[in-house]
């Protein structure tokens, strides 16, 4: 992997970042190739577990690619440290990191188990939050369908919201996804930072002409999105004569059983990420709700940078400037008749101008990773 430069940086993600094809893994990919691209030696520590293998992908972008297995035994549920920080914290993870003193980023709370360590005393020590976890842990529990899942979910969220405090206030700076984030994390931490997500688009790139469905997508396995889209079927696709089209990774039974008793709706399993891009660039209109503030919403910037007509509620635009280039709706009422609006309603050449204009103002890539380059104290070298 070459000989490490002197300008480099710890990045410890909490899942191999390649495939890039969920929301948080996004903004680690995009984010390791936007530092590369300006003369970074990105150091990468990921671990491995699920389906995920190493990829040498990933060698292309970064100076050094390091793998951990996670661990995932029942056991580590018995810690008082949350099961998602306890089951990455690697000695070998440890003592890679006291071999130069590089600064760290460390991608979410799941990764920080390590931040507080006296062994790390005096290194620059950077923290992203993906969200504020433990309200995140505590809307999961009240989605969940079986109660163990419920309750793993509430106890992990207690565990969250009595660790952040030490892990928050061992970070020398903050990095939030949202200002509404930003907003919570500043009553904590003096030093936290709105920076906004990394994407893979470099430019707005929609289709002329007309659509031919609605479309919902997500990572269907989570229960907020698999929620979000019961109700949409429920509230919004059964009622009205329009294709619609549900597409995400691992749908559960239940989510194809229910879509499977309508002709009108289909669902795509488990879309690479080429065939993800073409569902959202062919649809009419995308159409993404959720009922919690927390995530990344990748989606909602995908859908924006390369779909026409986009319907959102209020919950899937907070803590960012992107209203302005949607429809807002709230009530299934109001979302059905915005559908009937817009299903025959051409996408206009003006819309595509204020798109690019909002969006390079506040999503580059390259505008973004220079500020987390200053916020790292590195320099900038590359193109």
């Amino acid at each position: 992997m070459g000989t490490l430069m002197g300008n480099a940086v710890h990045l410890i993600a909490f899942d191999i970042p390649y495939p890039a094809n969920y929301g948080g893994v996004i903004v680690i990919y995009n984010q390791i190739r936007a530092l590369h691209a300006r003369g970074v030696g990105v150091i990468l520590h990921c671990f491995q577990y699920g389906d995920r293998v190493p990829r040498s992908e990933l060698a292309a972008y970064c100076q050094e690619v390091h793998y951990y297995l996670r661990p995932r035994s029942w056991f580590y549920q018995l810690s008082l440290m949350p099961f998602i920080m306890r089951t990455r914290m690697s000695s070998a993870l440890l003592k890679r990191l006291r071999q130069d003193d590089h600064p760290i980023l460390f991608e979410g709370m799941h990764t920080a188990g390590y931040i507080a360590n006296r062994r790390l005393r005096g290194r620059l020590k950077v923290l992203r939050m993906h969200n504020v976890e433990w309200q995140y842990y505590d809307s999961l529990s009240n989605l969940a369908v079986d109660w163990r899942e419920r309750m793993y979910y509430f106890v992990e969220s207690i565990k969250l919201q009595r660790q952040e405090p030490s892990v928050v206030l061992h970070a020398d700076a903050l990095l939030c996804l949202s200002t509404h984030d930003q907003a919570y994390f500043s009553e904590i931490k003096a030093g936290t930072h709105y920076l906004p997500a990394f994407h893979p688009h470099e430019r707005v790139d929609i289709l002329s002409g007309k659509g031919g469905y609605v479309l919902f997508h997500g990572k269907l396995g989570v229960p907020e999105n698999e929620h979000a889209a019961l109700w949409l079927i429920r509230e919004v696709f059964s009622k009205l004569d329009v294709p619609f089209v549900i597409a995400g990774m691992s749908p559960s039974e239940r989510l194809s059983q229910i879509v499977a008793r309508y002709g009108h709706i289909r669902l795509v399993e488990n879309p690479d990420e080429e065939q993800m891009e073409q569902l959202i660039r062919e649809a009419h209109i995308n159409l993404l709700v959720t009922f919690q503030r927390a995530g990344v919403k990748l989606k909602l910037l995908n859908a924006l940078f390369l779909g026409r007509h986009c319907i959102v509620n209020d919950d899937m635009i907070s803590g960012t400037p992107l209203a302005p280039l949607c429809h807002v709706r709230n009530s299934a009422k109001a979302i059905q008749q915005t559908v009937e609006a817009l299903i025959n309603a051409p996408f206009e050449a003006h819309r595509i101008e204020e798109r690019a204009a909002l969006l390079d103002t506040h999503f580059s890539n390259a505008k973004n990773a220079e500020r987390l380059i200053q916020l790292l104290h590195l320099d900038a070298a590359g193109t």
